[in-house]
């Protein structure tokens, strides 16, 4: 099995963990292993090299192993292991299906929340902030996280648990799909490009009450422009990975 990246790394091989429960934290970092394409379908995983590459015991990787297997992130268990599985059409259609619905939810609350004060809309200018260091250091993995912040803030804003809670069921798909729908060379400038072009779209529905066919709308335009790879020169030539 390839070795896993880490987002932050202490040292040769070691990992150091998010916030969170240890075993979200390893299948968050195997799950940006499969969206790297460091782990590939049909992949075996193996417990013990898990637990020797995280410097963690088995008991946490194996309970993250359950939480990606509920998922359908990978499949098999029992005594023939686990494998990496396979992203058919129909997964992921069902995926983008699904998040479409609730991120105009999301939205529509975190615009609510925007426009009373109660959330911070700079957060968006910051996850930005950061795609564009990515895009300047061709940072592939990073504009991965970046690209998946992104969304996550509006989650955030909306301040809606039931949402929230649904929305990061399928939040570890929607990394490895943001993955599937490109190509390595694309220009990471454009992707930088199409979430300042959805920020300034949703800065100008606070002014307003949009309704969610319209937040819809828009965010079915942003994610078409995700499942289509862009290599330069594809849009205009404005250099992104530069403060606008």
């Amino acid at each position: 099995m390839n070795s896993l990246p880490a987002s932050r790394t202490t040292g040769p091989g070691l990992v150091q963990m998010k916030r969170e429960t240890l075993p979200q934290s390893i299948a968050n970092v195997i799950a940006e292993a499969i969206a790297s394409g460091r782990m590939v379908a049909e992949e075996r995983i193996v417990e013990t090299t898990l637990a020797a590459q995280l410097d963690v015991s088995r008991v946490p990787v194996r309970e993250a192993l359950k939480i990606l297997h509920t998922q359908g992130i990978i499949s098999g268990g029992g005594h023939r292991g686990f494998r990496v599985a396979s992203f058919s059409p129909k997964m992921v259609h069902s995926v983008q299906e699904a998040r479409l619905a609730l991120e105009a939810l999301l939205l529509r609350d975190a615009i609510n929340n925007w426009r009373a004060g109660t959330a911070r809309f700079e957060a968006l200018d910051e996850v930005v902030a950061t795609m564009r260091t990515a895009a300047r250091t061709k940072d592939f993995p990073g504009m991965l996280r970046a690209d998946l912040d992104f969304h996550h803030v509006i989650c955030e804003a909306a301040q809606n648990p039931i949402f929230a809670t649904l929305w990061s069921a399928i939040a570890r798909h929607v990394m490895i799909i943001l993955n599937l729908a490109r190509v390595r060379d694309i220009d990471l400038r454009v992707v930088v490009r199409r979430h300042q072009a959805l920020r300034e779209q949703i800065a100008l529905r606070l002014s307003s009450e949009p309704s969610v066919p319209d937040l819809r709308a828009l965010l079915e335009a942003h994610f078409q422009s995700e499942r289509t790879a862009h290599r330069i020169g594809d849009e205009t030539g404005e250099d992104v990975a530069s403060p606008a």
